[in-house]
């Protein structure tokens, strides 16, 4: 049982590392990772121009059925919009607008098979309005 949530967890910094290369080859900022507080942890905090993007990333080995992002509970969801929300609040509620975006990543052994960047997940959030 071990070996297998060894494997988990390096499966997913791998995909977490293949999803900051992209945002950075996007031009995006890369502010913080596995930032952590008790209502939930936001995988990448990055800045895209006036807009700050909480990237939540999913990683699989393999596709079938079901997407990477398949994954993505309604719970989390909360838990990532929560976060995001203290984020604003511990960095000075600045002006800006925040974005949820959600990148899949499937790696086999050779690398990685594919990367799919969706924008907007989640219904956006600022500063003033959950200050």
């Amino acid at each position: 049982m071990k070996r297998a949530r060894a494997a988990h967890i390096a499966l997913g910094i791998r995909g977490e590392s293949t999803a900051r290369r992209l945002l950075l080859a996007k031009g995006y900022t890369i502010l913080a990772c596995n930032w952590r507080v008790r209502s939930g942890e936001l995988d990448i905090v990055a800045r895209d121009g006036a807009t700050l993007v909480f990237v939540e990333v999913k990683t699989l080995r393999r596709i079938g059925r079901f997407r990477p992002g398949d994954n993505l509970s309604i719970r989390q969801m909360r838990r990532n919009f929560r976060a995001a929300r203290y984020y604003f609040r511990v960095i000075g509620k600045p002006a800006l607008n925040g974005r949820f975006d959600l990148i899949e990543v499937v790696i086999d052994r050779w690398g990685v098979k594919s990367i799919r960047h969706r924008l907007n997940y989640m219904p956006t959030v600022s500063a003033e309005r959950h200050g």
